[in-house]
């Protein structure tokens, strides 16, 4: 009996004192499938500060290049538009009509102007008569009527200056007010064209999420501009989207290598290298107050599996770090 209970005291103190095989330490991620070819389709500017969403092709719909995958609502740029447009015209004819009105003015004050200076050389002759003909009184007279003739031709002069002066700017004023006018409607026009997007690829559509809430946009929202609203993935050239928190980013390194495992085939393992690792941290503020640093991945060898963007996948690194 003394033996037996000797036997397991030391079976107890072996046992207490093994060491457990070291773990080796790992990183774990979250990522989504994505193409490298991708459409990412962002709020319009206007001159309010949000916009509507009037129509989304349905999430997850494959659509063609040149397939319209969203609608914003358009009416009141359409409304100011209009209001531009009727304004452009009035301001042509108000342009037509001022200019018709002042060149009336040159030409006036260029008539005026040879007139009196027919009247100067017509006094000049007459102040040029000798003495001896004429009385000193009518000689007097006429060499008066020469200074008086001098000085409306220096008024006609200066007058014809004013009118000139008065058609450039005028004319340049209402050009000025018609161009900036034009240039608002190109504008609007553009910003018209914008409210319906078409796909430039071959691909799934995918909401993107609101950053207030955290739910997915869709239609009948109001969404302020350059708001993410979908995006639109090729059906190859895949790689893998990623954050890591700033605190674990030292932890893995461009060219590292990480074992991923999709969601879908949790069977499956696939080898990918970390081939981009943003300098740029971001926030996230579904997840929590943090900043956390975008990475991409690419795979080794094309997974045989049917992959789509979107398709959720769990990444493991490897660290050095106990």
């Amino acid at each position: 009996m003394f033996k037996y209970i000797i036997s397991l005291a030391v079976a107890f103190l072996i046992v207490l004192h093994a060491k457990p095989a070291a773990a080796q330490p790992m990183l774990l991620l979250t990522g989504k499938i994505s193409s490298a070819q991708k459409q990412i389709v962002t709020a319009p500017r206007t001159n309010r500060w949000q916009i509507q969403i009037q129509w989304m092709e349905e999430e997850g719909e494959v659509v063609n290049e040149g397939d319209p995958i969203v609608t914003f609502d358009g009416s009141t740029v359409q409304s100011q538009l209009d209001i531009n447009l009727e304004r452009a015209e009035t301001l042509a004819l108000e342009l037509k009509q001022e200019r018709m009105t002042l060149e009336q003015a040159v030409l006036e004050a260029e008539g005026a102007f040879t007139v009196a200076g027919m009247r100067v050389e017509q006094a000049k002759i007459e102040a040029s008569v000798p003495e001896g003909q004429v009385s000193q009184y009518d000689k007097g007279q006429y060499e008066l009527t020469l200074q008086r003739r001098l000085f409306e031709l220096f008024k006609a002069q200066e007058a014809l200056k004013l009118a000139r002066q008065a058609l450039s700017t005028g004319v340049q004023k209402k050009l000025l007010e018609l161009t900036k006018l034009r240039e608002e409607i190109a504008f609007q026009q553009r910003q018209l064209t914008q409210m319906t997007v078409t796909s430039q690829y071959n691909g799934p559509v995918n909401y993107a999420m609101h950053p207030w809430s955290g739910e997915k946009l869709d239609a009948g929202i109001n969404v302020q501009a350059a708001w993410q609203i979908m995006d639109v993935q090729a059906i190859d050239d895949f790689q893998i989207e990623s954050y890591v928190h700033e605190i674990d980013a030292l932890s893995i390194d461009e060219g590292e290598q990480v074992s991923v495992v999709f969601d879908a085939y949790p069977d499956k393992r696939f080898t990918a290298r970390l081939s981009k690792k943003s300098t740029q941290s971001e926030k996230q503020p579904q997840w929590s107050n943090s900043v956390y640093v975008p990475l991409v991945f690419h795979f080794l060898q094309t997974p045989d599996i049917d992959m789509l963007p979107g398709m959720s996948v769990r990444i493991e690194v490897i660290t050095d770090e106990a």
